[in-house]
């Protein structure tokens, strides 16, 4: 019998702050999610320790009662564009809600990270459950059953657009499949 060779893969999840609930009042904290040359130190560690992906949640609300982290913080995809330029082997994945997004621009934002990172961009697939964020588009939010049923169809879409050419076609467009987490 065939002995198979086991493998741990391991991610950082990159909150500014830190995790530590009182992280906020180290000097220089609360700004540090957003601090380009933060992240990008985060990252090289991340990436020089063999980590297999660098993460970045997402939320599209904030509440004073948050995580320090949550409250001051870049937008995931363009954060990660940036560190695609310093990066080499690590993953790259961001949080994007199919609640309150298009799948047209979700597949087009990830195949554009996936190009520029070579293939190694990662969409988190979430709903959002929140009620305060729907407020922010002048929606209601959904039901959790309508939630997930929408964003099954989204991923579908999602993945109906990124097939659409092949790698080799002349017309540069979605033929990147960005892995799912």
């Amino acid at each position: 019998m065939a002995t198979s060779k086991r493998q741990m893969h391991l991610g950082v999840f990159v909150l500014g702050t830190g995790n530590h609930s009182a992280g906020w009042r180290y000097d220089g904290a609360t700004t540090s999610g957003c601090s380009l040359p933060v992240m990008q130190q985060i990252a090289s560690i991340a990436e020089r320790g063999k980590f297999d992906l660098f993460f970045l949640a997402d939320g599209l609300v904030m509440d004073p009662g948050d995580h320090p982290s949550f409250l001051n913080r870049f937008e995931p995809l363009t954060l990660l564009a940036a560190l695609a330029m310093g990066t080499r082997h690590i993953g790259l994945g961001a949080t994007v809600s199919t609640s309150f997004s298009e799948p047209y621009h979700v597949a087009r934002m990830f195949a554009s990270l996936d190009h520029l990172c070579g293939g190694r961009a990662a969409w988190n697939v979430v709903t959002s459950s929140n009620a305060q964020t729907a407020l922010n588009f002048g929606k209601a939010l959904p039901a959790h059953d309508l939630r997930y049923a929408m964003a099954t169809e989204f991923v579908e879409v999602v993945r109906g657009l990124w097939d659409t050419w092949d790698a080799d076609g002349s017309v540069a467009s979605f033929h990147s499949r960005p892995f799912e987490v």
